[in-house]
């Protein structure tokens, strides 16, 4: 009766042999993960450092413009402050020429160059005052955008951040996508406004009586 020697050393070479080719598969495939994970790593960085990049340069871009509306805004109140001193002037003048003529006593020519010269004067500061008011509403217009831009790009740089926690690709897509809106609001913010028309009705009502 033969005795049970085990098993051959040529199965136990074959085994070793196999067991080793599945610890190197799952070393390349733990490399592998782990490689593509220290990529992810790098690219989450490196999209959160570009965001708030773009984040300042939007905060900056939205100060200024807030700054030059507020200036603007204080410009237009002192134009039609000065209007209306002229506007009070003219009608001195006016009432002065109207008690001249009840009394049946000629104008001067000095009066009514006066009332003349301040007629014109009155409609160059409306005009001015007007422009300035216009200004005034572009550069919030443009502050509005920018600060809408930097939400946006916080909330990306924030979804980066947990994405880098937690491990999740998709989180940083979402971040993304919501931070390309912010990029889209911070290039319209710096588009040129269009000059805007005055209706002659608002003009009249956004006018100081004269």
């Amino acid at each position: 009766m033969e005795e049970d020697l085990g098993r051959e050393p040529h199965e136990m070479q074959e085994d070793a042999i196999e067991a080793l080719q599945e610890m190197k598969e799952k070393l390349a495939e733990q490399k592998a993960e782990e490689r593509q994970e220290r990529q992810s790593l790098n690219l989450i960085g490196l999209s959160t450092a570009i965001l708030s990049t773009l984040a300042a340069i939007a905060a900056m871009q939205g100060g200024y413009f807030a700054n030059e509306g507020m200036l603007a805004q204080i410009k237009s109140s002192d134009r039609w402050s000065e209007f209306q001193a002229k506007s009070t002037k003219r009608h001195i003048e006016e009432s002065t020429a109207t008690l001249l003529q009840s009394l049946q006593k000629p104008v001067t020519v000095k009066s009514a160059s006066e009332l003349g010269k301040l007629n014109r004067e009155q409609q160059e500061i409306q005009q001015e005052a007007q422009k300035l008011q216009v200004e005034a509403e572009q550069d919030l217009q443009h502050h509005e955008l920018f600060a809408r831009s930097v939400a946006a790009l916080q909330v990306g740089i924030s979804m980066g951040a947990i994405a880098a926690l937690t491990r999740k690709r998709i989180v940083w897509y979402v971040g993304l996508g919501i931070a390309t809106i912010g990029i889209g609001l911070m290039v319209a913010g710096t588009l040129p406004s269009h000059e805007i028309a005055i209706p002659a009705k608002e003009e009249k009502t956004g006018t100081p009586e004269h």
